[in-house]
């Protein structure tokens, strides 16, 4: 990764600074035929993704196009978010279990059952 450019972590500070409602996701999405560590946030029904757009996008359909569920995510309301940015002194991500690699040729939740994550 070149850091001319923010990560998707460092993308969630802007959107997380302007809007009181938003909440910061850090999840596995599957792009480029493997599964990737990301981040973005969410309010309402939409996601701002700034590593993919600078407008919000429908939350449905960016879940559907990046295969995104729950289990695969770690939610942060922008205080928790903001406060573990100040404790870490970085943007995530934070659940080193959950996101033990950048990048995954498996699925991470089969990866981590396998005990091959550690």
């Amino acid at each position: 990764m070149s850091r001319n450019q923010p990560s998707a972590y460092e993308y969630c500070l802007e959107p997380a600074s302007e809007n009181t409602e938003v909440e910061v996701v850090h999840g596995w999405i599957f792009k480029d035929d493997k599964w990737v560590a990301h981040a973005w946030c969410e309010f309402a029904d939409r996601v701002i993704d700034l590593g993919q757009s600078t407008h919000s996008m429908d939350k449905f359909n960016y879940y559907i196009t990046n295969r995104v569920s729950e289990d695969r995510c770690r939610r942060y309301s922008r205080i928790e978010f903001f406060t573990l940015v100040g404790d870490e002194g970085h943007f995530g991500p934070y659940d080193k279990e959950l996101f033990f690699a950048e990048t995954s040729d498996r699925d991470p939740l089969e990866v981590i059952k396998s005990g091959e994550a550690s």
